[in-house]
């Protein structure tokens, strides 16, 4: 397969990457730029219409009146991300790369899949509930490659000067429609029934189908630079096996790279954990409705990510990543403080409190998950490291979510016990990376996000 290359005189390539290295100019990072600013607004108007899916499978299909609030909501929280174990599936061959072809598969199987959401009315009690996430795992996995391939999209077509202040900027976009689309999911949720005796999850789902497809096919119609890539096994199973070899040789080979990811690991167990105990805080200590619920979690939340993200971004800016990456970490340990001082008081005040927290470090968590990885990379194609970086995502929700779910039947009557818990694998996974920060000191490394 032909190397992709530009043909602009300002194309820059890095002094030591291979002959056949990817060349960025200017005018790369400009078309990138334009053309990922609609589909990354269309992407987050996408997952702001679904951020309260875990909310409408507990409290309109039949989870809470038949006591499953924790099962349905450790599900449909865990399954999205059990499915990243197969990112790495998606990290050769010209789907990718070259063609793209993976962002059409990702939008016609993946996210039209939610236009079937209708018939989940012929499923009655808390079995439409688990049809529903169901559902949601399904197309979860079919769109699990599309982290590490917009990652690659951004190692590829923008050099590492610019890439964290542009995609801060794309982030940003997609944050503000992230909002705009659960504020409205909220309204649209607690409105009169469009039809009626139905209500309007039926109608939303498949409208956030087509948006979300309409994204993927804005991100396929950007021309991704690449170096040219290894021949790729023939069949399925052995691309996964390929791919999942290749990122455990990564782990044991790259050192500094694994110490990264153990931190990560702490965090993501703690994040996991928490995420389960979010709905049913809602449902059985606050009884909120759909906008509240939406106003406090996702409209909060992503308003005050949206204001902080250019800031971390102009802060970490030539920044040691492990730094960076440690103080995402340590301020993330004030979010269960502030859920359990909800759980305590029964106060919405605090729960919109805890999401203000939530935002402020997950501005910093964001920027690291997108662009710490690439920082370990050697120069040329990063996939590798992006695609293994996602996939272990899917290994710890393996852990987090079912220690979640073990803790809250444990002690039904408290969340506390889960709020402690991620609080101190919050500290260890900080601690870790504070190490780690050390140890490359020492020898002279400096990895910047």
């Amino acid at each position: 397969m032909p190397t992709a290359v530009d043909t602009d005189k300002s194309a820059r390539v890095p002094a030591n990457a291979p002959r056949n290295a990817f060349r960025i100019s200017k005018g790369v990072e400009s078309r990138t730029f334009r053309q990922a600013a609609f589909a990354s607004a269309a992407e987050g108007f996408t997952q702001g219409l679904m951020s309260l899916s875990a909310y409408v499978a507990i409290t309109s299909m039949g989870a809470l009146e038949a006591g499953y609030e924790a099962e349905v909501a450790t599900l449909i929280t865990m399954l999205p991300s059990v499915a990243m174990l197969f990112a790495t599936a998606y990290d050769t061959g010209p789907a990718v790369r070259g063609k793209r072809g993976y962002f059409l598969f990702a939008a016609g199987l993946g996210r039209l899949s939610y236009l079937l959401v209708p018939l989940l009315l012929l499923i009655t009690g808390a079995y439409q509930s688990f049809a529903f996430v169901a559902l949601v795992a399904f197309s979860a996995l079919i769109c699990a490659g599309v982290p590490p391939a917009l990652n690659q999209l951004w190692g590829a077509n923008y050099i590492p000067a610019s890439r964290g202040k542009r995609f801060a900027w794309n982030s940003s976009l997609s944050m503000l429609m992230v909002m705009t689309g659960a504020f409205v999911a909220g309204m649209v949720l607690d409105a009169k029934p469009v039809f009626g005796g139905v209500e309007n999850y039926v109608v939303l789902y498949p409208a956030a189908a087509v948006m979300g497809a309409l994204a993927l096919l804005g991100f396929y119609s950007i021309r991704m630079r690449y170096s040219e890539s290894r021949a790729v096994p023939k069949g399925v199973l052995r691309r996964v096996k390929d791919s999942y070899g290749r990122a455990l040789g990564l782990l044991r080979n790259d050192r500094h790279f694994r110490s990264y990811e153990v931190g990560f690991f702490c965090y993501g167990i703690a994040f996991m954990m928490l995420m389960p105990t979010v709905p049913v805080l809602f449902a059985n200590y606050l009884q909120s409705d759909y906008g509240q619920f939406s106003r406090a979690t996702v409209v909060t939340m992503q308003l005050t990510l949206m204001i902080m993200a250019p800031v971390v971004a102009w802060l970490s800016s030539g920044r040691r990543v492990t730094l960076v990456t440690a103080a995402g970490f340590s301020s993330l340990v004030m979010f269960p403080v502030m859920l359990a001082l909800t759980a305590w008081t029964r106060d919405i005040v605090f729960a919109y409190a805890a999401f203000v927290v939530f935002g402020v470090a997950m501005s910093g968590v964001h920027f690291v998950w997108n662009l710490g990885a690439l920082a370990f990379a050697k120069p040329g194609n990063a996939l590798m490291y992006t695609s293994t970086h996602a996939a272990m995502v899917g290994l710890r929700a393996l852990i987090g979510f079912p220690l979640g779910y073990v803790m809250m039947r444990l002690f039904p009557d408290t969340l506390h016990p889960v709020f402690g818990t991620a609080a101190g694998l919050l500290i260890v996974a900080t601690t870790i990376v504070l190490r780690l920060d050390r140890r490359m000191v020492a020898q002279g490394l400096n990895p910047t996000a």
